[in-house]
């Protein structure tokens, strides 16, 4: 007799709840280049000789970058060349005297705390009538959500025009001149990007949205076996967002009576 019992099923994986040893090794480097390429104006001269160039051309830079590699990347030079490219891009565009922007991931450890929970439902019960209790809360409870994948996971470039894009015309970069420069870096092979990556970090940074340094560190590191993933992630995250933003507009515009339908100008 045939057995007919079900098989069980297989358990649904556990959300991560931590980043990664890539992106916290990736975390502790970009902190230490910004510190030091901002305290030291040699520094960071010889750290921005090693723009877009190959490990065999950065001789200026090996005496900053060498002792900050991990150890397990000292046979890979794939995965050096992107420690040195992120620390070339960083010095670039890092200025005398400034300091480490507040460190979005690191705050987000603390989203989900009772305190700050308690805080968000004191927030919410202060809002204005006119303003749904449930609503602000449900946008308190996703922002906070918003804020822990940041510190697990980073933000990927494409997240990264995506704000840029949501910045507008004026301040910020044209939604097509984004999907262009975005869907040319996807297309790379590892030298490509290498090569590309350049003029794209200083178009966010000219437009105040400079990437997640430790998340394009590490996907640096990993694009030449998981490139498509990779492309696939970026692209995804620059669409969804751009559709959260013209939602946000859409139901910013309905709240205040701004839309034509209400006679708004």
């Amino acid at each position: 007799m045939a057995d007919t019992t079900t098989p069980p099923e297989a358990p649904t994986p556990a959300p991560q709840s931590s980043p990664s040893p890539r992106l916290l090794e990736a975390r502790a480097f970009v902190q230490a280049i910004t510190r030091i390429s901002a305290q030291d104006t040699g520094t960071r001269a010889a750290l921005r000789s090693g723009l877009g160039k190959q490990l065999d051309e950065v001789p200026r830079m090996h005496r900053i970058v060498a002792p900050l590699l991990p150890a397990r990347v000292l046979g890979d030079d794939e995965a050096q060349r992107a420690f040195y490219a992120v620390a070339a891009l960083l010095a670039t565009h890092t200025t005398r005297g400034s300091t480490t922007q507040p460190d979005k991931e690191s705050s987000a450890v603390h989203a989900s705390t009772p305190a700050d929970e308690d805080t968000n439902h004191r927030a919410a019960e202060a809002a204005p009538a006119t303003v749904d209790a449930d609503a602000a809360q449900e946008q308190s409870v996703q922002a906070a959500a918003a804020a822990r994948r940041r510190y697990v996971y980073g933000e990927s470039l494409g997240l990264a025009f995506a704000a840029a894009v949501a910045r507008g015309t004026r301040e910020g970069i044209r939604e097509s001149a984004a999907e262009t420069r975005l869907n040319l870096l996807t297309r790379q092979s590892s030298a490509g990007l290498h090569r590309h990556l350049p003029a794209a970090v200083r178009q966010l940074c000219d437009k105040r949205c400079p990437p997640d340094w430790a998340r394009l560190l590490v996907d640096l590191r990993t694009w030449p076996q998981d490139r498509k993933r990779l492309s696939r992630r970026w692209l995804q995250d620059f669409y969804r967002a751009r559709h959260q933003d013209d939602l946000a507009a859409v139901r910013t515009a309905d709240t205040t009576g701004t839309t034509e339908d209400d006679g708004g100008a």
